[in-house]
């Protein structure tokens, strides 16, 4: 089970607990002693004996309720489950086995299983268009040879220099391969990522097994593509040297993507992982597959290709909320437990009584949901917009499920702040789209205003314009609305303008026009004046100028 601390430094605040407690302590005994009972007797005695318990039972609810205070703003985590999490976008990585043994002259055409894999990775790419892709080099080690790019030209001029002399390092890491293609996506990257391992299954140091764990963590679908025949061929090692046997090691492949699976649905007990599967290149259409996997073509059902993708990751629980919750029911208890005399049958009930409506009150669905909102906004606020879109998202299922419409429009106006905020605009319209007419009007507000701006952005001020006029018919009192309306207007104006200056005939008036005839009339005649003078000044020659 994972266990993690976002903020351990917060665990200091228990050394503030001591002296505090010790000050609780020493003020209840200075006022015993100042009413004069320390030894009371008969029902004196039951009475001191009632307020000492309710003294010791406010105290210690008081310092519980500090101490899931002091819990809750640590951050702790524990546990993990997989969180749904809307993508746009691709984003592929090629990890290429380098290694000597892929260097075998069994794959088809007669071509080296490297070569093979190139060509390969070429097909794919061909049917790739738009799609950021990287390249990794997996040796003894895993390099980044080329960084997520959209530029092709890069990924087929390294694809056909393949070779194992890229890399110095020895032996056969398919995992530290993985491991670097997860670091090469982008952090708080909204677009869907994939990874494809091409390989003969031959390693040398077992690391496979936990990369793919660590990828599937991180919610990114691994597709591992087999090269070379299942019999053994001889390859020279990279001493030129020795002759080593290799094959395609496609049932050990298959026994670790097994393995992976079977661990992952136990701990989670869910099925909607990010698949890792095992694909053999030799197999007629695989190459399509694995397009229909990217979703880069139309799946076999006749589901057109699709730029979107819920995506699930392993996130770790915050149990945040839980001390938060235990903290203000210890409080409270504290309340309790100073005013009334809990020992007593009648205020025993009522205690308990409290206790359990705030622990139902605590379970509803609305409660959980909104809790999850208000998450997903500290997420936000701390720009953590893949940690938003996962609460968001949670959120609203839940909520629709639940049939409570109202906290559904809220989670589903957070989800679109979210793609506002990584510039996903088609994604953010998509949502906004879905929001009911009758939302809450600071919804509704805040659509309209937003939608505004992302129509100002693209130059189209009319709309933009439209847009800050619904808005004010809801809030009339927004400033910034009213000024955005200006500029939006402003803006339509001078496009207006431009257009018609652009198109608009040039004219002279009359006055102007005997101005230009005249000052033309004077430049005419200075220049013949001119022309008559150089007559005269020129010497007589008996050649004929030609």
């Amino acid at each position: 089970m994972r266990f993690s601390v976002e903020r351990p430094f917060a665990f200091y605040a228990f050394l503030v607990l001591i002296p505090a407690l010790a000050f609780s302590i020493y003020k209840y005994r200075r006022l015993i002693a100042a009413f004069g009972a320390e030894n009371p007797a008969g029902e004196a005695a039951t009475a001191a004996r009632h307020r000492r318990q309710r003294f010791v039972l406010r105290t210690a609810f008081r310092v519980l309720a500090a101490s899931c205070f002091i819990l809750a703003y640590a951050g702790i985590s524990w546990g993990s489950r997989f969180m749904p999490v809307q993508k746009n976008g691709r984003a592929v990585s090629f990890v290429f086995d380098i290694s000597y043994s892929m260097l075998a002259q069994d794959a088809g055409g007669g071509k080296s299983r490297l070569a093979a894999a190139a060509d390969y990775a070429a097909a794919l790419l061909d049917k790739m268009a738009g799609t950021s892709v990287s390249v990794v080099l997996a040796k003894g080690d895993g390099t980044v040879a080329v960084p997520m790019t959209e530029d092709t030209e890069t990924v087929y001029g390294l694809l056909s220099c393949l070779s194992p002399s890229l890399m110095t390092s020895a032996g056969t890491s398919l995992g530290k391969g993985i491991s670097a293609a997860i670091a090469s996506f982008p952090a708080q990257s909204s677009q869907a990522g994939c990874i494809c391992l091409f390989t003969d299954g031959e390693e040398t140091d077992e690391t496979l097994l936990p990369a793919l764990n660590e990828a599937v963590r991180y919610g990114i679908p691994v597709v591992i593509i087999g090269f070379g025949a299942e019999q053994e061929s001889e390859v020279l090692a990279g001493d030129g040297t020795t002759k080593v046997k290799t094959a395609l090691r496609s049932a050990a492949l298959q026994k670790t993507l097994a393995s992976v699976q079977k661990r992952n649905v136990q701990e989670n007990r869910q099925q909607d992982l990010p698949s890792v599967q095992y694909v053999a290149a030799a197999e007629p259409g695989s190459a399509a597959l694995l397009l229909r996997t990217f979703r880069l073509q139309p799946a076999a059902d006749g589901t057109p290709a699709d730029n979107t993708a819920l995506a699930y990751e392993l996130q770790e629980v915050s149990r945040q909320n839980f001390f938060m919750l235990l903290g203000f029911a210890f409080l409270v208890l504290s309340f309790v437990a100073g005013e009334l005399d809990v020992f007593r049958r009648r205020h025993l009930h009522t205690a308990a009584a409290l206790l359990l409506a705030m622990l139902f009150s605590s379970c509803t669905p609305q409660l959980r949901n909104g809790a999850r909102i208000l998450e997903g906004r500290l997420d936000w606020n701390r720009k953590d917009y893949q940690g938003a879109v996962s609460c968001f998202l949670d959120a609203y299922e839940n909520s629709l499920q639940a049939g409570d419409s109202g906290t559904a429009q809220y989670a589903l106006y957070g989800l679109a702040a979210t793609y506002l905020m990584q510039d996903e605009a088609a994604a953010t319209l998509e949502r906004f789209a879905q929001i009911a007419p009758d939302a809450p009007d600071d919804v509704r507000f805040a659509v309209l205003y937003n939608t505004g701006i992302l129509a100002h952005r693209r130059g189209d001020y009319e709309t933009a314009a439209q847009c800050f006029r619904d808005a004010l018919t809801i809030d009339n009192s927004d400033i910034d609305a009213k000024i955005n309306l200006e500029l939006s207007i402003l803006g339509h104006d001078a496009r207006e303008k431009a257009r018609e200056s652009a198109v608009a005939p040039v004219t002279i008036s009359a006055e102007e026009q005997l101005l230009e005839n005249a000052m033309y009339s004077i430049m005419r005649e200075k220049e013949q004046e001119q022309w008559k003078n150089q007559e005269q000044e020129m010497p007589e020659s008996g050649a004929t100028d030609y």
